[in-house]
């Protein structure tokens, strides 16, 4: 059940990139929704993941569950204030992004299943992005557009090839 959830995620994870790639004159508005969304699906995904896996130990399941709701939280902030400078979306989103990082991140040592290390990657290439944001500010809309939308495809792709990895590793034991 898990793996087929990561799968979900994974692929709207992506499409969410797709259309951040695909709409490049977007308002901060639809940045901010679009992202917003990405949070929120990322924290929901990794908060029921949290609760409905037995496999991992007790600790790294509350930490997941933890990152999840932080996530949602952050997720819910750029949904409910769109409008925001573009500074506060950045701060936002790169908290949201360093929290969804480091869960992953933690997530993958705790368990040591099939896919581990995309998800190893997926929570370093996203800790990096957050990081970039920090360390660059002043970043332009378009060039937050096209860093977020490639980490967004990455990010949906290690988490496509990650639950396909689980999946056959389950129906092949």
């Amino acid at each position: 059940m898990t793996y087929w959830l990561r799968l979900i995620a994974g692929v709207l994870v992506a499409a969410i990139g797709v259309v951040a790639f695909a709409w490049p004159e977007a308002t901060l508005r639809v940045v901010a929704f679009l992202f917003g969304l990405n949070l929120l699906v990322m924290g929901v995904s990794r908060a029921v993941v949290a609760l409905i896996s037995k496999e991992a130990p007790a600790v790294t399941r509350w930490l997941a569950g933890i990152f999840g709701v932080l996530v949602t939280l952050v997720g819910v902030v750029c949904l409910q204030n769109p409008t925001g400078s573009l500074s506060l979306l950045l701060l936002i989103v790169a908290i949201g992004w360093i929290l969804d990082g480091l869960g992953e991140i933690v997530v993958a040592f705790g368990r040591h299943e099939p896919g581990g290390g995309w998800r190893i990657a997926l929570g370093v290439a996203v800790l990096l992005a957050a990081i970039g944001i920090l360390v660059w500010p002043g970043l332009g809309l378009a060039t937050f557009l096209l860093i977020g939308a490639t980490l967004l495809v990455f990010a949906g792709i290690c988490l496509v090839v990650g639950a396909i990895a689980g999946l056959r590793s389950r129906s092949t034991a």
